[in-house]
């Protein structure tokens, strides 16, 4: 007898793994097909190695200054052998506990790539047919490269190559000024590496309030990070043992060496030979097509996540898993995706949520900004690491919080208690009304919340008003 389960997932990203566990939750049968290892880029390629690693470039970084300082008695040393092996027992410790949760709670794990054959029928790689009640993509994205002439050349590094180096590369340059190449470049550049960042547009992060941006951008130099914005790559050649990046800036051509090119340029979701165009699944933009409910144009048939192409983040992905599987079992939930915190883990960090100021002008409502230096921070004084700031944006007209932008010492720990705050609809004076714990980076919220006010209490106060 053929075995029919009421949800097949193709993928086990945070999307993908998490809708399983969650469909088991509801009672549902579940099989989760997974051509590599369960967790996806994030897990092995992306959000967790590279986290691993930016902890122990922030353990470098406080030995560093304790050297310098005399606390400790000599100088730190980078094994670099040692800090990827740690990352990659890391990675492996965390895909074995999600393999044995899985197991657990009853999902079917089927190590295969996948295709829709119809509704309610995939076909894995070795012909075998799985048949379903409810199909669940959930194929993420894949790095995207620009059809630049040299980018497959010997040293021309995708982000899951560089994450096998064997050593430190002396010239490094990033293709691509965003958050994956910003993180990048925050890796190698404290542990030694010459950073050079060459970026299309004319400013980093893009995604980033502009204030913001700028304010991290004039911290590279001091970690050793070179910036070419405005510059089109035209070609990466080979001389030598060395790669030359050719670009072009202002009209004129311009080069820079290097041992190792990443490409940091992006990522499109991931729709190769899921049998879309058989099934009648409707693409829209490079991304399958859903609405509210995450239904695709098929009946029977959902999608999460990035390859939806709606905010590709692992947060997001695993939010609608959640979403998706009480949607199957029978409980009506439309995606609420809408308000949603970014994080670059570099250092400091960037975070944010909700409008930028940028974003704020463009609606043509009346708004008002206030930031607060973290240089007035007893804690972060304390951390050795008081450069940053915490701005937030006020709805004038409501007195609504509307965005919040961070830059500092983990501040990616801040960001989701505002996001809270906003969802609720919280103003600058709920925020003034709380008491915060001393010492703590949260407190400064509250200085900031008091700049809408009479002003903070520990700083000058940095406020401005846009459309009143």
């Amino acid at each position: 007898m053929v075995k029919i389960y009421d949800m097949a997932v193709v993928g086990g990203g945070p999307g993908g793994y998490v809708a399983a566990l969650r469909a088991r939750q509801l009672g549902l049968s579940v099989i989760l097909i997974e051509k590599e290892k369960v967790g996806g880029v994030c897990l092995n390629r992306g959000c967790i190695p590279t986290k691993a690693l930016l902890a122990d470039v922030e353990g470098f970084q406080w030995a560093r200054r304790a050297a310098k300082e005399g606390i400790i008695d000599q100088p730190p040393r980078i094994d670099f052998s040692s800090m990827m092996e740690r990352k990659s027992r890391v990675v492996g410790k965390m895909v074995a506990n999600l393999e044995e949760l899985l197991a657990a709670k009853g999902v079917t794990l089927m190590r295969s790539a996948a295709k829709v054959v119809e509704p309610g029928t995939i076909m894995n790689e070795t012909g075998e047919l799985i048949r379903c009640k409810n199909i669940v993509l959930a194929t993420g994205s894949s790095s995207w490269t620009p059809p630049i002439s040299g980018a497959d050349l010997p040293g021309v590094l995708t982000t899951r190559q560089i994450l096998e180096l064997k050593r430190i590369p002396e010239k490094l340059v990033i293709i691509g000024g965003g958050v994956i190449g910003q993180e990048f470049a925050a890796i190698f550049s404290i542990i030694g590496s010459k950073v050079t960042v060459v970026e299309v547009l004319d400013r980093i992060l893009s995604e980033v309030d502009t204030e913001i941006a700028r304010r991290y951008g004039s911290l590279l130099p001091g970690y050793g990070v070179s910036t070419e914005l405005s510059a089109q790559v035209k070609a990466i050649e080979k001389t030598g043992d060395l790669l030359r990046v050719v670009y072009e800036k202002r009209g004129k051509e311009k080069s820079c060496e290097a041992d190792a090119v990443l490409m940091a340029t992006g990522r499109r979701p991931y729709l190769e030979g899921l049998g879309l165009a058989e099934s009648d699944v409707k693409v829209k933009n490079r991304a399958i097509d859903v609405d509210q409910c995450l239904r695709t144009s098929v009946e029977g048939i959902y999608a999460i996540g990035d390859v939806t192409g709606r905010k590709m983040l692992a947060h997001v992905a695993s939010y609608h898993g959640e979403v998706v599987a009480e949607n199957i079992a029978g409980r009506k939930r439309d995606v609420e995706d809408d308000l949603v915190p970014g994080c670059v883990f570099t250092t400091p960090q960037i975070a944010w949520v909700g409008l930028t100021e940028e974003h704020a002008k463009a609606s043509g409502r009346p708004f008002r900004t206030s930031i607060y230096s973290l240089a007035s921070s007893g804690k972060a004084q304390a951390m050795g690491e008081a450069r940053g700031w915490l701005k937030l944006v006020e709805d004038s007209e409501t007195g609504r919080l509307v965005g919040a932008h961070f830059l500092g010492p983990q501040v990616s720990e801040l960001i989701g208690g505002v996001t809270l705050a906003i969802r609720k609809g919280l103003s600058a004076a709920d925020i003034i009304k709380t008491i915060f714990p001393h010492p703590t980076l949260s407190e400064g919220l509250r200085e900031a919340a008091l700049g809408f006010a009479d002003g903070p209490i520990h700083s000058e106060p940095r406020t401005r008003s846009f459309g009143n």
